[in-house]
């Protein structure tokens, strides 16, 4: 079982990136109008204007290294993250901005770099400790750099905000990716006795089931998530492979179909093995 998160680029990022200290003061009319590009999101007309800017310039102030900083937002905003680390890079080497650093966190987000995001993300956090927001995302950033621990201590932190399915249901991953597949059920139950109607936590529970080969328990979560979406195309796998490891092949084989028709290709080897003999 694999859960990622992640932090997407957004048009509203953009814009807070633009509205930074760094747009505000321009040093040439060439740069006031690509800074304006920028702010309309065109990033493509904005890139070489930066481009010129920064081969002529003698880099020996602030003002001179935020030219790689504001590049470095056009590759963002076109997806070009390796040149966006490049530059901003060179700007926090020289200038290391808090605002700077953010950047380079998403960036590093999506090059899945989450050693050097995690870094960032400490180094903001302690600047703004009182960020619920940057937690929960240093949290997904340990979930997917495989530091359960880590993960486990910030989710516990988030929770003393209020007790959250998603991310409750989190913390019992976390104790499931270390080998601790009852303490994990633990919280799904807990999770599911708090909110009955979050379908996620019924596919977790069943997941771990499965791989515990508690098959009558996956189905006991895989029916009751069922009642919720009939049409849940990973529960009805699920319920495929639970049936058919329980010898009842016939209704098995008839959920895994209905799974594959509906587009899971992972239902295939199940199919060969148990249902096409």
């Amino acid at each position: 079982m694999v859960v990622t998160s992640s932090y997407k680029v957004s048009a509203l990022l953009i814009m807070l990136m633009v509205m930074s200290s760094f747009f505000c003061v321009a040093q040439s009319s060439a740069e006031v109008e690509a800074d304006t590009l920028v702010g309309r999101q065109e990033y493509a007309k904005a890139l070489p204007m930066y481009d010129k800017l920064i081969a002529k310039s003698k880099m020996k102030s602030e003002s001179d290294y935020q030219l790689y900083y504001k590049r470095s937002v056009c590759h963002y905003g076109l997806e070009n993250y390796d040149a966006a680390l490049s530059d901003i890079n060179k700007f926090i080497d020289k200038y290391p901005n808090p605002q700077a650093k953010l950047l380079r966190a998403y960036i590093n987000q999506e090059l899945e770099n989450y050693t050097a995001l995690i870094e960032d993300l400490n180094d903001i956090i302690a600047s703004n400790p009182g960020s619920p927001e940057l937690v929960q995302w240093r949290a997904s950033a340990y979930m997917e750099a495989g530091k359960y621990e880590e993960a486990r201590q910030d989710i516990k932190t988030l929770l003393n905000y209020g007790s959250i399915p998603e991310l409750k249901a989190f913390l019992g991953l976390t104790y499931y990716y270390q080998g601790d597949a009852d303490s994990a059920i633990v919280i799904f139950d807990e999770v599911l006795q708090e909110k009955p109607t979050f379908l996620q936590g019924y596919i977790y529970a069943a997941s771990v089931s499965l791989d515990e080969q508690a098959y009558e328990l996956a189905l006991t979560y895989i029916n009751k998530g069922l009642a919720l979406d009939p049409q849940n195309t990973t529960l009805i796998f699920y319920k495929g492979i639970a049936l058919v490891e329980t010898e009842k092949e016939k209704e098995g084989c008839r959920c895994l179909t209905e799974a594959f028709n509906a587009g899971l290709d992972d239902v295939a080897d199940y199919l060969k093995e148990y249902c096409y003999q």
